[in-house]
């Protein structure tokens, strides 16, 4: 695989796909190749974002930013991608499998990809890539034309065995994802779930004065509830002792698993409110927390993060 790399800002991090994850930028590009161990970050401040595309394919342009002329960028190294639904679809939240070079070289009902350092992969005659991606997030203006999107994608070049090159796009949107994990001990099971929304969906209502959530998972459902101390609003930056209704100093924390919504009585833990967003009429709107619900009689906790466009 020829990808250079050189002229971006370069890190090495073994575990650049676990920090994929947990990134947060409204404008981010992270691309790793494995064949080299080399990474790159690019953000809306060392960088450059363009935009262009429909429902049926859309192209990002990402440059690195070496000096700044007005509205201009001077660029050492160009990112180009491009991504495209399936023939006769849409491009939606989904993952998309079986994707192979865009344009004329794509055959089958299969979507196509290419991401590339100002260095093209495909070929006239060649299909040369095997390749996936997965939607996230994506908004279409009143024209029809793409104006956000979050996506992680893994493109082999030359082989389907070629060491692949991964990466996450997120550009004009914000993290949306639900992240929950315990050990066998916890009283509503053993679980370790990472959910985009890809494929999940997310839901959130309510005020300062108290916070309806729910997640719609693969094969689960999660209904969390949120209410402030006594007397008190939700405010960002603070880390409440929590118990299943807020009482005196305590904040409320319900946490349900389940489309039977199975839940814990009198559980006990802690939520640190990181972000909080409201729109005008005071609702929220962004919401970044982290909880630890434990069930009476047992030390094992369950341990998650909501980020909901924030």
């Amino acid at each position: 695989m020829d990808v250079r790399i050189g002229a971006c800002t370069l890190i090495t991090a073994a575990g650049l796909l676990a920090g994929i994850h947990d990134a947060s930028a409204e404008r981010l590009l992270t691309i790793r190749d494995q064949s080299t161990g080399q990474s790159v970050t690019l953000t809306g401040d060392n960088a450059g974002f363009l935009i262009d595309g429909s429902g049926d394919g859309v192209n990002i342009d990402v440059f690195a930013q070496s000096a700044k002329l007005g509205p201009a960028f001077v660029s050492g190294a160009t990112w180009f991608m491009r991504f495209e639904a399936p023939p006769g679809e849409t491009l939606q939240p989904g993952r998309y499998i079986n994707a192979g070079c865009p344009f004329a070289l794509r055959t089958g009902r299969v979507p196509s990809m290419q991401v590339t350092e100002d260095n093209p992969i495909c070929r006239p005659d060649t299909d040369s890539i095997w390749g996936s991606f997965e939607i996230r997030q994506i908004a279409y203006d009143t024209a029809g034309k793409i104006s956000s999107i979050e996506l992680t994608f893994r493109q082999h070049s030359g082989s389907p065995d070629a060491p692949p090159l991964v990466g996450l796009l997120r550009l004009d949107t914000d993290p949306l994802s639900f992240v929950v994990e315990s050990d066998r001990r916890f009283a509503l099971g053993q679980t370790s779930q990472k959910n985009f929304g890809d494929s999940s969906l997310f839901s959130l209502n309510g005020t300062t004065a108290g916070i309806d959530y729910t997640a719609s998972v693969i094969k689960d459902h999660w209904a969390i509830t949120i209410a402030p101390p006594e007397g008190q609003l939700l405010q960002a930056g603070k880390t409440y002792t929590t118990r299943n209704f807020a009482t005196g100093p305590n904040a409320g924390l319900v946490v349900l698993r389940g489309l039977g919504f199975r839940g814990c009585s009198d559980a006990t833990g802690t939520l640190r409110v990181r972000g909080l967003n409201t729109d005008s009429a005071g609702n929220v709107v962004g919401l970044h927390a982290d909880f630890e619900y434990r069930c009476p009689g047992s030390n094992a906790a369950l341990r998650g993060t909501i980020r909901h466009h924030l």
